[in-house]
């Protein structure tokens, strides 16, 4: 599925079906795929990694666009049992749009940050810079679930208390290696 955007004014406004200067392609079709691969000259490996929840972030430059891979967390919802996933994300900045691949829908757009724009490049860094804010928000939620299971383990020790304990435990160490993986990125970013 593709979504278009332009900056107006600053902000982001979505645009008539690919007339806007950045791209979201959520789950892209085979056509989609093509499209990216063969016309646009993204690597392929980098497409599929882009697609791949366990890829490691990184940073590449390429002959006619910039490749980004950063990690996201996913959206978490009560049949998740307090594990928190994580998603990756691919940006390739061109001189004339932003390319967005992501594998599942993301709401990276919906914050106040993305307000004050001037270039396709402040969308991106802006992207990157959002997702590290969605692992802190996350990091918040975990902490407070972790303090209440904790005095709920402390009160009467269930399997169930455990297990969700277990989970949040295996959430964190998923989140560190994500947001170390950005933070090579982000100091790649800076050295370039």
């Amino acid at each position: 599925m593709l979504r278009t955007y332009n900056i107006v004014e600053g902000r982001l406004f979505e645009a008539e079906g690919s007339l806007g200067t950045i791209h979201i392609y959520t789950r892209p079709e085979e056509r989609e795929t093509n499209y990216l691969i063969n016309e646009l000259k993204i690597d392929e490996h980098t497409y599929n990694s882009a697609l791949d929840p366990d890829e490691l972030g990184r940073l590449e430059f390429e002959p006619n666009h910039i490749a980004a891979i950063v990690k996201c967390p996913k959206r978490y919802t009560a049949a998740d049992n307090f594990l928190f996933k994580i998603s990756s994300l691919g940006l390739f900045l061109f001189p004339d749009r932003l390319i967005v691949v992501a594998r599942e829908d993301i709401d990276i757009f919906d914050s106040r940050i993305f307000q004050k724009l001037s270039s396709i490049t402040d969308v991106f860094l802006k992207t990157i810079f959002r997702c590290v804010q969605h692992f802190e928000e996350h990091l918040r939620v975990i902490h407070k679930v972790s303090n209440e299971l904790e005095v709920e383990i402390n009160k009467a020790l269930t399997n169930k208390d455990l297990l969700y304990m277990f989970s949040l435990e295996k959430s964190l160490v998923y989140y560190l290696k994500a947001i170390g993986s950005n933070s090579r990125v982000i100091e790649k970013i800076k050295a370039n």
